[in-house]
């Protein structure tokens, strides 16, 4: 990924709003570790809004991603769109702020918008993916269904063998 494209410079731009146009597509999830998305075609628009001691950023995202499948794992196509807002401010980063609100070091004249637009789009996923329900085309993986009951079937244990559990079931609490 060419986080080039992702960095913002705050120096010179004007009071007024900008409008910037990013492309995210499946370099951009390469290196990022545990991300469920296995692959996008995700418009990002943003304005800009410079006042003279805050910045407000409107994120507007739109495309399609490909997640797996809850149950079965198989990889589908998943529309997404999302409208999120942001405020940027100088500051010391190390103190506390209300999540909606980026801080940034005074003297900082570059904004990266990298990891805020990887969570967006993260966001934009829906929680619970099991397109088999909703579209009639989708037709899950049955046979890696199948693997998945064999390994997760529910057979009771053969010997237990002695549990801390099974000692606790003689206290008498009865008994002072």
């Amino acid at each position: 990924m060419d986080k080039k494209q992702f960095i913002i410079r705050l120096n010179g731009l004007a009071v007024g709003s900008h409008l910037y146009e990013f492309e995210v597509n499946d370099t951009f999830f390469e290196g990022r570790e545990y991300s469920e998305i296995e692959g996008a075609e995700v418009k990002v628009e943003l304005e800009l809004l410079k006042q003279n001691s805050l910045i407000q950023l409107n994120f507007t995202l739109s495309g399609t991603l490909r997640a797996a499948c809850d149950r079965c794992t198989k990889s589908y196509p998943v529309e997404v769109s999302a409208y999120e807002e942001m405020l940027l401010k100088h500051g010391n980063p190390e103190e506390e702020h209300p999540e909606n609100v980026l801080v940034i070091p005074f003297g900082e004249n570059e904004l990266d918008i990298s990891q805020p637009v990887y969570e967006f789009i993260s966001l934009a996923l829906p929680a619970r993916r099991v397109p088999c329900e909703e579209d009639p085309g989708f037709k899950c993986d049955y046979e890696t269904l199948k693997k998945l009951n064999d390994v997760s079937t529910d057979e009771p244990e053969q010997n237990p063998g002695d549990t801390i559990w099974d000692k606790l079931k003689n206290v008498d609490f009865n008994n002072n």
